[in-house]
């Protein structure tokens, strides 16, 4: 008989057993439903990335060189954590801005982390080698600034492959979103080659060139076109 306020030992396992049921079901919705969400979070950042370049660009907010051209600019300069780069008037900081506060937080390894993903951005060396930002964010003397009026490029990956993030993303001066999936790349310092998202023939380390739409690029893998 049933003490008064107290279960039986067969129905605390059934309780268990339906706990552990609906945990199978649930924890993978909810897995799914936190990736989606934060490839979406990855987009709209790649997106935003696209317009402040522009922007950063068109007002001139760098021009080593002092040629009156506006050069692409770091995440670091883009939202005044460091001083941008400048001709012999002197460095400054930007402002106002053309990216939110967030994009200041460099790693020592030159990438932002946000979202459950990690980006990584390239300006152009010599050549148009790609070079990526200085620990703590700002942009390295080895930038070309006349590349760099030109062309750059932002890749992003998740934090951990499967779990934060499926896709790899990546958009440039052209503003077309591709994606890639490779388990390698996932974690802080990413192996992802700067031209990885281009076509071939070119070096994987170079940034100059077309994207590879839907064919194999650089770094052996397939690139899509975002919403395809």
């Amino acid at each position: 008989m049933r003490r008064q306020g107290g279960f039986t030992l067969l129905e605390l396992l059934m309780v268990t057993v339906i706990i552990a049921i609906v945990a199978t079901i649930a924890l993978p919705m909810l897995l799914a439903s936190r990736i989606d969400a934060n490839e979406s979070a990855a987009i709209s950042t790649l997106r935003t990335l696209v317009q402040a370049q522009l922007s950063f660009a068109q007002r001139l907010d760098a021009d080593l060189n002092g040629n009156g051209n506006g050069e692409y600019g770091t995440f670091g300069e883009m939202s005044g954590n460091v001083a941008v780069r400048a001709s012999a008037g002197g460095s400054r900081f930007l402002s106002p801005t053309v990216v939110n506060p967030s994009f200041r937080l460099i790693t020592s390894l030159g990438e932002m982390q946000r979202s459950g993903y990690i980006y990584r951005l390239y300006l152009p060396g010599t050549g148009g080698v790609g070079v990526t930002e200085l620990p703590g964010g700002g942009a390295s003397t080895a930038v070309d600034a006349d590349l760099a009026e030109a062309t750059w490029c932002v890749y992003a990956w998740p934090q951990r492959v499967g779990v934060t993030g499926r896709r790899t993303f990546f958009t440039n001066q052209g503003g077309d979103i591709l994606f890639t999936a490779d388990p390698l790349y996932s974690g802080l310092g990413a192996p992802i080659p700067a031209g990885a998202a281009l076509a071939e023939p070119g070096p994987p380390g170079n940034i100059v060139g077309p994207v590879a739409v839907g064919s194999t690029a650089r770094d052996g893998n397939v690139w899509r076109p975002h919403g395809t």
